[in-house]
């Protein structure tokens, strides 16, 4: 399995797009020249800020300084391979393998998340999700380019995908991904 990379590594400026409102430009510049060392301490305290108001502080290691990112493309075909994230521990019952087709699976066979929030909304999103629409894309760590794959941000969306291609629903080809790679991915506690 392999992203497809558009954008070279450096660039994370699609890794803040969620939090680019609350962020001077100045700051967006740096970031996306990936200039870590033109920002304050204030600086980072508001871009950690905007992360642990989206997902809270499980997404803090996709600040550390070994992370590379850049914008590419997955295969939907491939997207049932991905790792699932330790962070959503309480899914692994229903995944033992992590990956996110097996996931899928379990929630197709009427198996209820310990969250029952996810699974109802995962239900509600399979009926009406136009991937042409979605705004944001799948954020994806490894430790290399080629992977192995680990979903950090847009599982219900992963998951409506993969459940509609196993039902030979029509899907796009590829989904856009922002690729965070860091030799550091397996210390880190999710991964």
């Amino acid at each position: 399995m392999r992203a497809e990379v558009d954008q070279p590594p450096g660039n994370p400026r699609a890794a803040y797009r969620a939090v680019q409102a609350g962020l001077e430009t100045r700051v967006l510049d740096h970031l996306a020249r990936n200039d870590r060392t033109g920002l304050s301490e204030e600086d980072w305290v508001r871009i950690r800020r905007g992360f642990h108001g989206i997902r809270g502080t499980y997404l803090d290691p996709l600040l550390s300084p070994s992370t590379r990112w850049s914008n590419g493309t997955l295969p939907v075909a491939e997207l049932g391979s991905v790792g699932i994230i330790n962070a959503t521990i309480s899914f692994v019952p229903l995944a033992p393998s992590r990956r996110i087709d097996e996931f899928v699976a379990a929630l197709e066979a009427g198996r209820k998340t310990p969250n029952l929030d996810f699974f109802e909304v995962y239900r509600s999103m399979r009926q009406v999700f136009d991937p042409a629409r979605s705004r944001g894309c799948l954020v994806l760590i490894a430790e290399r380019t080629e992977g192995p794959y680990v979903l950090a941000e847009g599982l219900t969306r992963a998951c409506v995908l993969v459940s509609r291609l196993a039902h030979q629903e029509p899907v796009p080809t590829s989904v856009k991904v922002l690729l965070g790679v860091s030799s550091e991915a397996r210390t880190w506690p999710w991964f």
